[in-house]
């Protein structure tokens, strides 16, 4: 009996696509009377749900009592139990029932130890509402946390963004608050880490590999839809929405950061930890000197973009729009983008430097842009030391004037020849 799609997939090349009999048949692989049948037929064939009888019918409570007694009883035991007391099925419809009763051993986690210093877990959280940014619009934010595994110590960074800028200026601010760094950290999959991940075969970011040789840390990416493996974070990111976010008001990002890290000072790490039984402060005082130094000088992370200067003296990023000199309208540009500035480049020279914006659509003009590389006046203005020569204002630029008092002494010279 054919079903539903191949009955509408008979009918389309019989009425659209004008195939004989003979071809749909040989084409969905039917027989002739299979196709008649379907274009005699205008309604689609309907699903006959009565249940066949099976042979395993009378054995269902016996099966249920074997696999209650012995859950890992396999399928051929089955069968040799089953065929002294009548069964005459075969293996296949065994397997498949079994598949089915057989009850899913539960799930069981051992609890890991750390060493101090071994290792951190970080990971994004959104927050449940908006704040401010400095444009003044309401923007959503993201928190960065990072947890240590032997003192559980918590630390958060706040950003308006994710992307590979933002996160590794948020990470380089983690680890700069707890002062040293774990020798391995564990992420989620987040693109600004992992590329892909298929089975074992894990490929990171390169940018991202390269924060981690300069701060020494091996990066672990954690097994897709595997939560238990970041639980050191999974947790945390609860206890921060519900016992800092509630009831808290934020006016800027540096409201907020400021707000995070007093809570994790005054409240988080200073709490007894409900599996430790320790404060993780008076446990990170114990991990700390297991932590790898931080790197003397790490350059902040950027994203490279190239742009194209309006003929008004702007360049677009992000759908927002900053100044450049105006000289360089329609020139080609380099735009190094930072968590918190963006800095323009023409020829490997920095033109201009701008605050980040959050907003959308918004202009950023620096006043010493709008002042124009020429003046204008009215009136041209004399060239001193050019007598009856005169020049527009705009064009005033310093002119080299030789020495005529040469050619006075070739004509006295001239004269007395």
């Amino acid at each position: 009996m054919i079903d539903v799609d191949q009955w509408r997939e008979i009918r389309r090349l019989h009425r659209i696509a004008r195939l004989s009999i003979r071809a749909i048949a040989r084409r969905l692989g039917l027989s002739r009377n299979t196709v008649r049948a379907a274009l005699r037929d205008p309604e689609p064939p309907a699903y006959d749900r009565t249940q066949r009888p099976s042979c395993l019918d009378p054995f269902q409570q016996r099966i249920a009592e074997l696999v209650a007694d012995f859950p890992e009883i396999s399928a051929v035991r089955v069968r040799e139990i089953l065929q002294p007391e009548g069964y005459t099925g075969g293996l296949t419809i065994l397997r498949d029932h079994l598949r089915l009763v057989r009850p899913e051993p539960p799930q069981v986690f051992q609890r890991t130890e750390y060493r101090p210093g071994a290792i951190g877990q970080l990971d994004w959280a959104r927050m449940p509402n908006p704040i401010p940014s400095p444009t003044g619009d309401l923007l959503p934010v993201w928190a960065l946390l990072l947890t240590l595994g032997y003192s559980r110590l918590l630390r958060v960074v706040f950003s308006f963004g994710t992307a590979m800028p933002e996160f590794l200026q948020a990470h380089a601010q983690l680890l700069q608050l707890i002062g040293g760094v774990p020798h391995t950290l564990v992420y989620d999959n987040m693109s600004s880490v992992v590329t892909s991940h298929r089975g074992k075969e894990v490929a990171f970011n390169p940018q991202f590999l390269v924060f981690a040789e300069r701060y020494g840390f091996k990066p672990h990416a954690c097994t897709p839809g595997q939560p238990h493996e970041k639980g050191l974070v999974e947790r945390p990111v609860r206890y921060l929405k519900n016992n800092f976010w509630v009831g808290r008001q934020f006016s800027s990002l540096e409201d907020l950061q400021a707000q995070g890290d007093a809570w994790c000072d005054n409240v988080a790490n200073v709490r007894r930890h409900g599996t430790l039984y320790e404060r993780p402060i008076d446990r990170f005082l114990r991990e700390k000197a297991a932590l790898l130094p931080l790197p003397t000088a790490v350059p902040l992370p950027y994203d490279v973009r190239f742009a194209r200067v309006t003929s008004q003296g702007f360049i677009q990023v992000h759908s927002n729009h900053y100044s450049v000199p105006p000289l360089l309208a329609r020139q080609n540009v380099a735009v190094h983008l930072y968590a918190s500035k963006i800095v323009i480049y023409h020829n490997q020279h920095e033109v201009a430097c701008h605050a980040r914006c959050w907003g959308k659509h918004r202009f950023l003009q620096d006043p010493a842009h709008l002042a124009k590389p020429w003046s204008v006046a009215p009136q041209p203005v004399a060239v001193s030391g050019a007598h009856g020569l005169a020049l527009p204002a705009k064009a005033c630029v310093p002119v080299a004037h030789p020495d005529l008092s040469r050619y006075d002494r070739l004509t006295t010279e001239g004269g007395d020849a």
